[in-house]
């Protein structure tokens, strides 16, 4: 039987220098996205090599696409470094799948940066849930009481949704149902990109998912956006990964996420108290519940024609 370390690979995306966890199981693969247009060398995995050669790769488009250049390169060269891979995830130098927790109130669960080392990836339970026909995703929250829609359009261009929109509709309509389903009228989200599944379903999903980015870059006016709103084309992998989901009929096995964060105020900070979190979350399907059994006058308001 192979060993979990040639089976199973979790990418782990860089931008700076941080706290590493253990490496020595060869699961978790650090990668550093935009290594093209990052001077600082973090002697990790770029995101524009192979072998040290150039590769098949998008790390220049960074400032767009964030981490989603670092998925691009799996897609296009994991199986070229480690051929017998079998399974693939995706996470966050500060965010880790807490496969062997469970926290029903919140999906992160907070620790101090120097605790990342500490982590361990228990492969074996990781590869027992994908073989039972399910995908692993960050467990879903309810960013606020409104429609993923609004919520997208009071943090992000509501014109780059539209954008979207369109192109779903006019280029791959067989997912505008469930885009529309995921987007319009639901309020609960998995966050962070975050996934493990098998490989042959990743493929699947960066295939469509970067069709349908190339078709909406060329339409948004990214370079008049400052910094943090230039990363638009990383906001919305992080709701097509769960159009993909609910198009595709997959399976998901929530998980908790272990959030490694430097400020100890923070961690306190944001640990969840019990009273906040239960009434945040009924407050939330109340008016949802409301949103969506309102008179068709009132949802038509919310929603984008």
């Amino acid at each position: 039987m192979q060993e979990n370390s040639s089976l199973l690979k979790i990418l782990v995306c860089y931008y700076n220098a941080y706290q590493m966890p253990n490496l020595d199981d060869k699961i978790l693969l650090p990668i550093q996205a935009g290594r093209a247009v990052n001077p600082v060398d973090l002697n990790i995995q770029p995101d524009n090599e192979l072998n040290g050669q150039p590769c098949d790769n998008i790390s220049s488009k960074n400032e767009t696409y964030s981490e989603i250049t670092g998925l691009y390169w799996a897609w296009k060269n994991l199986r070229k470094l480690y051929p017998d891979v079998k399974y693939v995830g995706w996470s966050h130098y500060r965010r880790f799948f807490a496969i062997d927790e469970k926290k029903y109130l919140t999906d992160k669960i907070f620790k101090p940066a120097d605790s990342i080392k500490d982590y361990r990836v228990n492969a074996d339970k990781i590869i027992r849930i994908l073989e039972s026909g399910k995908i692993i995703l960050s467990k879903k929250v309810t960013p606020s009481p409104f429609s993923l829609y609004i919520n997208y359009c009071i943090n992000h261009y509501s014109e780059d949704y539209m954008t979207l929109k369109n192109i779903i509709a006019s280029k791959f309509p067989d997912y505008y149902d469930s885009f529309i389903n995921v987007m319009e009228d639901n309020n609960k989200i998995s966050l962070y990109c975050m996934f493990i599944m098998k490989y042959d379903e990743f493929e699947k999903y960066c295939e469509w998912l970067f069709s349908v980015l190339n078709a909406v870059e060329p339409e948004i006016p990214y370079k008049f956006y400052n910094p943090y709103q230039q990363r638009v084309l990383a906001f919305m992998t992080e709701r097509l990964l769960n159009v993909y989901v609910a198009k595709n009929n997959l399976k998901p096995h929530y998980s908790n996420i272990y959030y490694y964060e430097t400020d100890p105020a923070k961690i306190e900070s944001e640990s969840p108290k019990f009273s906040h979190s239960l009434f945040s979350e009924i407050k939330n399907k109340i008016l949802f519940s409301l949103y969506t059994l309102g008179p068709k006058r009132l949802r038509r308001m919310f929603r984008h024609k």
